[in-house]
């Protein structure tokens, strides 16, 4: 690591606690350290996409390596693509049919929408679709990392990014203007998007919807659950990384560690 942080400090040996980076340089450290490895991953994913009914699997195990790109975590990337895409295969697959099912939806709303002869009654119901594709959108940006990284229900992990999505308004809305802005560039050249889609722009979309969403999870979710127990925190070596994009750093209220299944074991902080 010594090519990207200054280890070069005062006396003997190295500090353990490094200087931290800013996240927007820390962002786009990594980002351009993994440009052409995101071309791999775009494919591999487009790839397990083609029988649809996967894309929610294939989300998964496309997040799991944007943890590992996060995390600054060693990996073979088709190894680990396909070990995450059967590990995750059950959760993750309503939720990417669900997914699936609010973007036609949205496609077929814009529509409607833009019909002149469209009477007051259907254009209202056509504007409330779009307003749940988008509420979809977002609630994805929390499930999936969730699901890769947390020991949980499906039904805690919806929960929980109801929650997270109103704790992270600055994340949620750079994510989703990058999310908005591909569904743009879709809508008005989609003969180039579609001949591009292989090759970009998902591993992107995936890299900053994570780096941007993630802290939250960890800040909210994940640290509380080490501090309340003792244990070391595997994400945080000898030094904690400040959030992404921080908009309340810090002010977040830690979700409750009281729930507990019927065997008294705490369930849901634990990371995979």
């Amino acid at each position: 690591m010594g090519l990207f942080y200054n280890n070069e400090v005062a006396g003997s040996g190295v500090s353990k606690t490094p200087r931290k980076k800013k996240p927007f340089f820390r962002f786009w450290e990594l980002f351009l350290r993994k440009f052409w490895t995101f071309f791999q991953v775009n494919l591999i994913y487009f790839l397990f996409c083609i029988p649809i009914v996967t894309i929610g699997p294939a989300t998964a195990a496309m997040t799991a390596i944007m943890r590992n790109f996060y995390l600054e975590r060693p990996q073979f990337i088709f190894h680990d693509f396909k070990r995450e895409f059967k590990k995750n295969f059950k959760q993750a697959l309503p939720i990417g049919i669900i997914d699936a099912a609010a973007i036609v939806l949205g496609f077929f709303a814009i529509f409607y929408v833009q019909d002149p002869g469209l009477d007051s009654t259907t254009r209202i119901f056509a504007i409330l679709c779009l307003v749940g594709v988008n509420l979809v959108i977002m609630v994805s940006f929390y499930v999936y990392p969730q699901i890769v990284a947390l020991d949980l229900k499906l039904g805690q992990i919806l929960r929980n990014s109801l929650l997270l999505m109103f704790l992270n308004p600055l994340g949620d809305i750079i994510t989703f203007v990058f999310f908005f802005g591909y569904g743009t560039l879709i809508w008005f050249f989609w003969y180039v998007v579609l001949f591009l889609t292989p090759f970009i722009p998902f591993a992107w979309l995936c890299f900053i919807s994570f780096f941007c969403c993630y802290p939250t999870i960890q800040k909210v979710l994940i640290n509380p659950y080490y501090e309340k127990t003792g244990e070391k925190n595997p994400e945080i070596p000898d030094y904690e990384e400040d959030a992404v994009f921080s908009d309340a750093g810090g002010k977040e209220e830690p979700l409750s560690l009281k729930d507990r299944d019927k065997g008294g074991k705490q369930r849901g902080r634990i990371i995979k």
